[in-house]
């Protein structure tokens, strides 16, 4: 039996886990001008909590003859929550705001089109990665980049309030994408405070 624990502390030890806290957004410019020129770097920030995406094959029952079996014809991408911790000025939910309105205007009930607001996301996970065993120096490596195609808010939640608590405001929003890239990570990075994410390296489509 100690044979097994000495195998699974091997492998565990070669291959490591992945952590969920290591993770960075990074949403481009969607409007042009500087009332939310730095609304990158604060939503990677202060994006506390969210989903890597996922994807679903949506199948019909086939038979010939004898068992009935799965054909896949779509794939499916599931929407994935955001979770931010407010700004004092609430920057945040201005600018998801104003991304919502400026895809349905809500005085005079147009739509624009797609090429006006949607815009590529990315969800990066590291993992770190120590750089000097005789010293605490480490740094974070890029695992995979999820670029998230055409993507949208479709929806802002309510901010709930209270005399009770006297708690953080968080905006939790909602983004629809098309599809997905997932780009495998290789070289290490250092990002500082306040930094840009790593710049996509190519797509696994191409």
């Amino acid at each position: 039996m100690a044979g097994v624990y000495t195998e699974f502390l091997s492998f565990l030890n070669r291959y490591g886990v992945a952590k969920t806290s290591h993770f960075r957004l990074f949403v481009p410019q969607v409007f042009k001008g500087d009332k939310f020129s730095d609304i990158g770097r604060v939503l990677g920030l202060r994006c506390e909590a969210t989903e890597l995406p996922g994807r679903q094959l949506v199948s019909n029952d086939s038979r010939t003859y004898g068992p009935t079996y799965k054909t896949p014809y779509q794939s499916l991408y599931q929407e994935i929550t955001l979770n931010f911790i407010e700004t004092g000025d609430f920057l945040i939910r201005n600018f998801f705001e104003a991304w919502v309105s400026a895809i349905y205007n809500p005085l005079n009930n147009q739509l624009a089109y797609p090429s006006e607001y949607r815009r590529d996301v990315e969800l990066t996970q590291y993992d770190v990665m120590v750089l000097d065993a005789t010293s605490p120096r480490s740094s974070l490596r890029s695992i995979a980049t999820w670029q998230l195609r055409n993507a949208f808010p479709t929806s802002i939640n309510q901010m709930p309030v209270s005399w009770a608590e006297d708690g953080l405001h968080r905006c939790t929003v909602t983004l629809a994408y098309e599809w997905y890239d997932l780009i495998p990570g290789d070289k290490p990075v250092t990002p500082t405070v306040g930094s840009a994410p790593v710049p996509p390296r190519g797509s696994a489509n191409t």
